[in-house]
């Protein structure tokens, strides 16, 4: 049985990934200060999740998944360390060190990739030092999304980091064998998902063709069946790469992406977005009927870690024996 410890944590995409996998789960405390993810997570896995003080912890975990908020590092964040937000992985250190009764084998952390630019890169910088000196070997990656069967342009920074000396592949890119015409709701009402008038202003036709206006040399971008069209800024005079071939552009917590197919354009849906994590459509019936609301559910959504790709980084650190087999 593998002891797994999920900090700042979401809505579980961590054991999720591992149940998908078939391995035999003790979750041994999970922590995430937003009420909704909270709730989200109780419902996804038939919990009730009461809060424990971590300093009373004193348990063994063998994988430590943690996370801590994108937005400061990302391109659109300010710079925000200074808030405490993104310095949880400084608390993830200290727990790691302090507060359990042994190091556990395995760490993983997940963030953007803007946190290894020049800007942000001495906080990554901080964490290698930290875990190496706690005896870690450390291993990164930039992955996306779309090459481990995921139809999302979604990049994101992956920190292994396995006690001891180890050797350790990140799992190999796959051709994507199913686009994004595979995880929509054919059964949604195009007026119900309608795009504001602002958004609808940056299109326009051309030659018959349906465009979006880009930033670019041409200025504009023609859009297929089937592409998805990102309209979080329609105002932007800057705006490049809003169009996604057949896949979907990285999902926030703000998601406003629309999708073109039937010679009409709507919105994605929360149970779209859920999809496009690697979440079931059972998990997003399970956190709807719980009461959470669609536009919470979409940002649960882009907080998350795409489940697929950590199903094969799992599956990676069990082929290098980092997870022992026999706990599984």
């Amino acid at each position: 049985m593998l002891k797994l410890l999920e900090l700042f944590g979401g809505i579980g995409a961590p054991r999720k990934s591992l149940e998908n996998l078939g391995i035999d789960i003790k979750s041994i405390d999970y922590v995430e200060i937003l009420p909704c993810a909270v709730k989200a997570y109780d419902s996804i896995f038939s919990n009730n999740h009461k809060p424990q003080d971590i300093t009373t912890w004193n348990l063994d975990v063998d994988v430590l998944v943690h996370g801590s908020p994108c937005q400061d590092f990302s391109k659109n964040g300010l710079n925000n360390i200074k808030t405490g937000r993104s310095i949880l992985f400084e608390r993830t250190l200290e727990i790691i060190e302090k507060d359990l009764n042994k190091l556990p084998k395995v760490l993983l952390w997940e963030n953007v990739p803007n946190l290894a630019s020049k800007r942000h890169k001495h906080h990554l910088n901080h964490y290698l030092n930290e875990t190496s000196r706690l005896g870690y070997t450390n291993f990164q990656a930039i992955l996306k999304a779309s090459d481990y069967n995921i139809p999302q342009a979604r990049d994101r920074l992956y920190v292994v980091s396995i006690l001891g000396d180890n050797e350790f592949d990140f799992p190999k890119a796959k051709p994507l064998e199913k686009d994004i015409r595979y995880y929509l709701d054919y059964d949604v009402d195009f007026k119900d998902y309608r795009l504001t008038d602002n958004e609808l202003n940056i299109f326009f036709e051309k030659d018959n063709q349906l465009c979006v206006k880009e930033a670019t040399k041409l200025g504009y971008k023609v859009i297929s069946e089937f592409d998805t069209i990102n309209v979080e800024f329609p105002n932007s005079k800057t705006r490049r790469g809003r169009v996604g071939d057949k896949v979907a552009k990285t999902l926030t917590t703000q998601p406003r992406q629309a999708i073109y197919y039937n010679n009409q354009l709507r919105l994605l849906t929360a149970k779209e977005h859920f999809r496009l994590m690697g979440y079931t459509d059972n998990d997003y019936f399970r956190i709807k009927k719980s009461g959470i609301t669609d536009k919470q559910i979409s940002a649960l959504a882009g907080n998350s870690i795409c489940v697929p790709v950590l199903e094969e980084i799992f599956k990676s650190l069990i082929d290098c024996g980092a997870i022992d087999e026999a706990i599984l």
